[in-house]
């Protein structure tokens, strides 16, 4: 799930370029900035963003699209989240991920989730910690935030977008052990994070895995949970007539170490480790070589 790359401006060129040659499922939430996230004052043009063009995006390209992004913007309201909010109304009540930028000093959570955003909509980076933004865990308290309690009964959704420096085990542990678990989980890979603490899918994972969720609880937040929140149901299970999109994961036990990007560490007794990936019913990655390698030894053999 791309998380914001395009605008409605330019999203036939991400679609021609990237969805088009990619093995992988690429679907994405649409930007509701035109131009995307092309950096620094581009991703601040509070005058690009048109609810009605980018819903109309939306709709021409609805195999794709399945929601609207807010992404990095930095100011003094949630004026460009009503934005979003509009576009998503338009092309029929999709939801809406946000990631505001920040604000000093920091908007109120509260309002936004409360009065702002809609059931079914999505606040991502959750358990950040970061200046300009309120956090969902009281830092002082460690104790989870009463409106975001409130805030996910009446249906918001909570991402953990994890990121270059959008995830702090200071909130992450005090939230999961007063069982305040994501509702999904998520990379938010990039050049950034993938070479820092984050790493990749499977290490955000084992780290909610050693922080107190069940295994049961980690899969379903990577698989069908997602599915359900951006409204594609024939996704992340393995129902009879779903396409055959597999990962086969191992539960490694050892000794394990755990950082975030302030240097936090947290040591944990077991890592998912991935043998194979299914892709459309054809392996694509098979780390142990448990497809049937001795009949690909006698092919090689005869020739």
């Amino acid at each position: 799930m791309d998380a914001g790359s395009p605008g409605w401006r330019n999203f036939q060129l991400y679609k021609d370029q990237t969805i088009d040659h990619s093995k992988t499922r690429v679907l994405a939430f649409l930007n509701i900035i035109g131009e995307g996230m092309r950096g620094g004052a581009y991703e601040q043009d509070l005058k690009d963003t048109d609810p009605k063009m980018a819903a109309l995006v939306a709709r021409q390209f609805h195999p794709y699209i399945v929601g609207f992004k807010v992404a990095h913007f930095e100011g003094p309201d949630w004026t460009i989240v009503d934005h979003a909010v509009e576009a998503g109304k338009q092309a029929g009540n999709l939801p809406v991920m946000v990631d505001f930028g920040g604000s000093i000093p920091p908007l109120p959570l509260e309002d936004l989730l409360l009065n702002h955003l809609r059931k079914g909509d999505i606040l991502t980076h959750c358990f950040a910690q970061i200046k300009g933004r309120e956090s969902i865990v009281d830092p002082t308290e460690k104790k989870v935030k009463p409106f975001a309690w409130k805030a996910r009964k009446e249906g918001r959704y909570f991402d953990v977008g994890y990121g270059g420096i959008s995830f702090s085990f200071s909130q992450a542990i005090p939230a999961i052990k007063e069982g305040f678990y994501p509702d999904a989980i998520s990379t938010d890979i990039h050049t950034g994070s993938m070479n820092n603490a984050m790493k990749d899918m499977l290490s955000v994972m084992s780290k909610c895995l050693v922080m107190g969720m069940s295994l049961q609880q980690v899969v379903a937040a990577s698989t069908w949970q997602p599915a359900q929140i951006i409204k594609r149901p024939e996704l992340g299970s393995l129902s009879v007539g779903a396409e055959a999109d597999i990962a086969i994961l191992n539960v490694l036990n050892g000794n394990f170490g755990y950082f975030d990007y302030t240097g936090y560490k947290i040591n944990g007794k077991q890592k998912l480790a991935c043998e194979m990936t299914v892709r459309g019913g054809e392996i694509v990655y098979d780390l142990n070589g448990i497809a049937n390698p001795i009949v690909v030894a006698k092919k090689q053999t005869e020739h």
